[in-house]
Parts: structure tokens; sequence; C-alpha cells
């Protein structure tokens, strides 16, 4: 049973615990999405919040490569957040 502490989830670890949960890149990634407005695309009922989940290794079945695919694909999506969040105003790092 899910008791909300850390190793619970992958967003509660990197979010409310601050734990290193994918290593970096990918945890820096992650942060940098959430902060330029897509929080909603780390959510457990999207295809990426469920392509983490079943990426995190606290599970113990991850590969390295795994790892650099999703942080270049994780990249990719950070990048399209940054310049929309450019484009709408937003001051941004």
């Amino acid at each position: 049973m899910n008791m909300g502490g850390p190793t619970d989830h992958w967003y509660t670890d990197i979010f409310t615990w601050d734990r290193p949960t994918f290593g970096e890149p990918v945890d820096s990634l992650i942060r940098d999405i959430r902060n330029f407005g897509g929080d909603s695309l780390l959510q457990d009922d999207q295809a990426l919040g469920r392509r983490l989940w079943d990426a995190w290794p606290q599970w113990g079945r991850v590969e390295k490569r795994t790892l650099s695919q999703l942080a270049a694909d994780l990249r990719s999506i950070r990048d399209d957040l940054l310049v929309d969040a450019k484009a709408r105003g937003w001051e941004v790092e």
C-alpha cells in the first residue's frame, strides 16, 4: 500500500522529497518540464507519465540505453516548452 513517503512514486521523490530519482540529466529535465508549464504531461494518465513510471529505476529493470533515450526525448519536450513559454512572455532562465 502506498504510504506517500519517499520511494513511493518517482514524481513525489523529485518534487516533494527532493530525492535523486532517475539520475542526471533526466531529473533536471523533468524539473524543467514542470517549470516550463508541462506538469500535466508528467501525470500518470499521460503517455509520458506512464513511460516515466515504467522506466523508474526503483523497479530495478531500467537499462542505461533506456535512460539515454528518455533523456533525449525529455530534452526535446523541454526545449519545445521553453520556446513556448518565452513566446508567451514567461520569464525563464
